[in-house]
């Protein structure tokens, strides 16, 4: 019996660090896709920037909400900063939120003409 117990907590244990693994890593997804549209924003504004980041949360699945991404831009400089809250069931039909945020502050990289060099013939 005892062993028993055991391995329902072995595996109530696995359950919520796979839940929890499961979040963490598209929020790792999340981040690294925010930080490679914040660097090649090039010539985007801000606002087209934050709706690609919206786009990517809702690709994830993220329940991203539009009042917590803002998108600052100070010349070659984008700023991102974006929160959610998601739900995760740590133990079997036990939901606990999590709010998972990031800034992202990335110098953007856009050629520009002759940053390559001469135009060959």
């Amino acid at each position: 019996m005892r062993v028993l117990i055991k391995l329902l907590v072995a595996a109530l244990l696995v359950h919520g660090a796979w839940r929890a693994g499961l979040a963490y890593w598209d929020f790792y997804r999340f981040r690294e896709d925010v930080q490679e549209t914040a660097q090649f924003a090039g010539g985007r504004s801000p606002d087209e920037v934050k709706a690609r980041v919206l786009e990517i949360g809702s690709t994830l699945r993220l329940p991203l909400d539009p009042e917590r991404v803002s998108v600052r831009r100070e010349g070659d400089h984008v700023l991102v900063d974006a929160a959610y809250t998601a739900r995760i069931e740590i133990l079997p039909a036990y939901l606990v939120p999590w709010t998972f945020a990031l800034t992202i502050d990335a110098w953007t990289i856009a050629a520009k003409p002759g940053d390559l060099g001469p135009v060959l013939p």
